[in-house]
């Protein structure tokens, strides 16, 4: 059965519930959340019982062996339980790999503090186990989301940096420890400064990657609003989350390897968890089809580049004939049908792709979301007033949106809820 609010013209779903559509649509929400992760589901429970016993550790031992029983198994799902799919994709693969070595040489980095009791010697001895395993693991952590925000495109310099910088901080440790003359037990200041200045190379390689990353994701939040006619923020949500993470890694690090027991605690905490949902989030892009998506949108852009290279400019003669054409298309109410691309909508046209893009853009649009959600709004708002029956349902499927996202982008476009719009 279905309930009516009223003059919200929202529905909600009782427990016995007939309306297909609202059941497809909640089957599918949970689908993706059990079945693109493609991991048995003992891995996940066991991994968050892990973190759980990290949280409840007493002992600095005990979060020691947690954390390596937690790279392991993130580690062998990485390495062993991937769909055949995903190992088979060139670029999947190579970032696999290196998000494994660097779960891999953190795992090791525990296992060394674990066996020769670094942490209980002193901060000094725990630190240079830190940054020894923690560097390369960072780069590779870096490299990981690089690789995937390039589609494999990684240049040389990028490729061999994080070598050159992990062989100068364990060169530069070891020759420190060497030249310090006394036992391990009894380390200097002198290899205490050491550690000071290779955390902060650690500090300037995270923030250069975390640039790098950073412009990568701009640039492909550009390419899929030229590319889909709604927003899906959520196809690069993880990078998003992925960048904050290494930023705050960039700007803590340094600082809290060198404190007390109690902050290193706290701060393994924060770290596990933002290193898991890193993984999970990881894993569910490149088995759910956002990968393929934007796939889709980067292909799409770098063909109308080629294409707009080799044409002359786009012309005065040349944005009257596409807006003819354009008004022509609208006109048949194409722009409502949900799920079109700008690719679609060219073809439907029968323009090329790049002068339809450079159209939207001569036209004052920033992307071919905008110009498509533009047109939709609009048309909700005509529809809200001459259509006061109307559900909000019916309104956002009359004009091409999800009901979700026409609640949040008419409030967002126009300052008003829906049902206040059409009250008014």
């Amino acid at each position: 059965m279905l309930g009516f609010h009223g003059k919200d013209r929202d529905y909600k779903c009782n427990k016995v519930c007939r309306n297909a559509k609202c059941c497809v649509e909640k089957h599918k929400r949970v689908c993706r959340i059990v079945e693109l992760t493609h991991f048995p589901l003992s891995l996940l429970q066991n991994l968050v019982v892990s973190l759980f016993f990290l949280i409840f550790a007493s002992e600095m031992k005990e979060m020691q062996f947690a954390a390596i029983v937690m790279m392991v198994m993130m580690c062998s799902a990485l390495v062993l339980m991937l769909p055949e799919r995903v190992k088979r994709d060139k670029v999947i693969n190579r970032s696999r790999w290196f998000m494994a070595g660097a779960l891999g040489l953190i795992g090791a980095q525990f296992v060394v503090q674990y066996v020769m009791g670094l942490r209980a010697m002193g901060v000094t001895q725990a630190v240079l186990a830190n940054l020894a395993f923690f560097i390369p693991a960072s780069s590779l952590m870096n490299l990981t989301i690089l690789n995937l925000q390039r589609q494999g495109r990684l240049s040389r310099f990028e490729w061999w940096a994080w070598t050159a910088v992990t062989l100068v901080v364990i060169v530069t440790l070891a020759i420190a420890v060497a030249t310090d003359g006394n036992a391990l037990e009894q380390l200097s200041q002198r290899v205490l400064w050491t550690e000071v200045a290779m955390s902060f190379v650690y500090a300037v390689m995270q923030t250069y990657y975390c640039f790098l990353q950073f412009r990568e994701l701009e640039r492909m939040k550009a390419v899929i609003e030229d590319y889909f006619d709604r927003e899906r923020q959520e196809l690069t949500r993880w990078m998003k989350h992925a960048i904050g993470v290494n930023g705050l890694l960039a700007i803590f690090v340094p600082l809290l390897i060198f404190g007390p027991n109690i902050v290193i605690v706290i701060f393994s905490l924060t770290f596990f968890w933002g290193i898991f949902m890193m993984w999970f989030c990881f894993v569910r892009y490149f088995t759910s089809n956002d990968m393929k998506r934007v796939r889709e949108a980067e292909e799409n852009a770098r063909e109308e580049k080629s294409k707009a290279d080799c044409a002359s400019s786009f012309s005065d003669e040349d944005k009257a004939r596409v807006t003819r054409t354009v008004e022509r298309w609208l006109a048949t109410g194409a722009h409502l049908k949900a799920g079109i691309t700008s690719p679609i909508a060219a073809d439907a046209m029968n323009i090329p792709r790049y002068q339809l893009t450079a159209w939207v853009k001569a036209s004052g649009h920033s992307s071919f979301t905008r110009w498509i959600t533009s047109l939709r709004i609009e048309e909700a708002k005509r529809v809200l007033q001459e259509h006061r029956d109307w559900t909000n349902e019916a309104v956002a499927d009359h004009c091409g949106f999800s009901r979700a996202y026409f609640q949040k982008i008419f409030k967002q476009e126009t300052g008003v809820a829906p049902s206040e719009y059409g009250e008014n």
